[in-house]
């Protein structure tokens, strides 16, 4: 687009057009009001500026009277200058109410950008996306926290639910979330991290996986280094995800065999787990930095620490770091290669994800050596 193509597009906008008019009347105003005025009226009307001035202070109704025309004709053109000034006022007045109050009801059906940094992103909708909203908010230490919906809910539902959120702000984006214009009206590239839930509320489990699969490539393919968390369906998915570069995945029910196991095997112990993952509880799992001066040295130094210093019981570190699995090494096509290696991994029990980012170690040796790049997780 060139220079030309530009202004025409600037003064096609009304209150561009406006704004242009009252510079017109104004500069026309001035001179005709000078013409008149200069030899009958001279101390007043010495030059150009005095008569803008006069114009401004009229066409505004402020109405100092340092400045008057005394002619007919300067009286003439002080009447139109009343008349349209106050009808371009009202011009503009209406025209920037009108663009903030469309703003606004874009903003409020999300189909407006919103100017976010350092935000959360929450792709999606089912049952349990609200208690999901809550939880966040809950554990975050942060005390002005920005999330972003991007979904397609019907207008009242969405309503709804960022009415019920209306103490943290929680903004909306309407759209298809596999696609770039949402995430970008979203900000997407200065995001912390996008949490991609199952959309339940429009499709079955297998095309919800599908589509989380399909915006996990999207998301990174443009923005590689965005953490993004998955949640699916089905466990078969997982492999697919890892693929796709998901850092985190959560699957549906993922744990509920272990606990109904142990509600049988081991009374009592659900109960423990319950307080420990309930964000209003008592006493809770967190990470925590790890003063640097104990890099180096040995973890029941740090336990201790914790321990005497914060009453925090040291549970293990923690650290994130950059690994390479099978799947970086496969091509990117559907290839006959790329089956067979996937076959015999399989008849090998082995997967074709990544391993694990984030590497945790739980009650480690005494004198285990924290690293630099460690946390410490640790029950409050």
């Amino acid at each position: 687009m060139n220079v030309t193509e530009v202004l025409k597009s600037i003064i096609k906008k009304p209150i561009v057009k406006v704004f242009l008019a009252f510079l017109l009347l104004t500069f026309i105003a001035s001179l005709l009001v000078l013409h008149f005025e200069r030899k009958t009226n001279p101390s007043e009307y010495t030059n150009v500026w005095d008569s803008i001035w006069w114009a401004l202070v009229t066409v505004f109704t402020v109405g100092y009277g340092d400045i008057r025309p005394i002619t007919f004709g300067g009286r003439m053109v002080a009447i139109v200058v009343m008349f349209a000034g106050i009808s371009l006022l009202s011009l503009i007045t209406a025209t920037i109410s009108s663009i903030f109050v469309s703003k606004k009801i874009r903003e409020d059906r999300g189909l407006e950008s919103i100017k976010c940094e350092n935000h959360i992103i929450i792709c999606g909708w089912n049952n349990r996306a609200e208690s999901i909203i809550e939880t966040i908010f809950l554990l975050s230490k942060q005390k002005h926290l920005k999330m972003i919906l991007i979904n397609e809910l019907l207008e009242e539902e969405i309503n709804t639910i960022l009415d019920r959120f209306r103490k943290y702000k929680v903004k909306f984006i309407r759209g298809d979330y596999t696609r770039h214009a949402p995430l970008e009206r979203a900000n997407i590239k200065d995001a912390n991290a996008v949490i991609l839930l199952p959309d339940l509320a429009q499709l079955d489990f297998s095309a919800a996986d599908d589509k989380t699969l399909l915006a996990t490539l999207n998301i990174k393919s443009s923005h590689s280094k965005l953490k993004v968390i998955a949640f699916i369906m089905n466990q078969e998915n997982e492999v697919h995800l890892k693929r796709a570069k998901a850092d985190e995945i959560f699957i549906s029910d993922q744990f509920a065999d272990f606990l109904i196991a142990s509600n049988v095997l081991e009374p009592g112990l659900t109960n423990v787990l319950s307080e420990i993952l309930n964000p209003e509880g008592k006493n809770t799992i967190s990470s925590f930095p790890i003063p640097p001066r104990f890099q180096g040295r040995k973890y029941e130094e740090l336990f201790q620490y914790f321990k005497n210093q914060h009453k925090f019981l040291l549970l293990g570190v923690v650290a994130e770091v950059e690994s390479i699995g099978v799947s970086d090494f496969l091509l990117a096509d559907t290839s006959y290669l790329d089956a067979f290696i996937e076959k015999k991994l399989k008849e090998a029990g082995k997967g074709l994800g990544e391993e694990n980012k984030v590497l945790v170690n739980l009650n480690p040796d005494d004198d285990y050596i924290i690293q630099e790049n460690e946390k410490a997780i640790v029950l409050k």
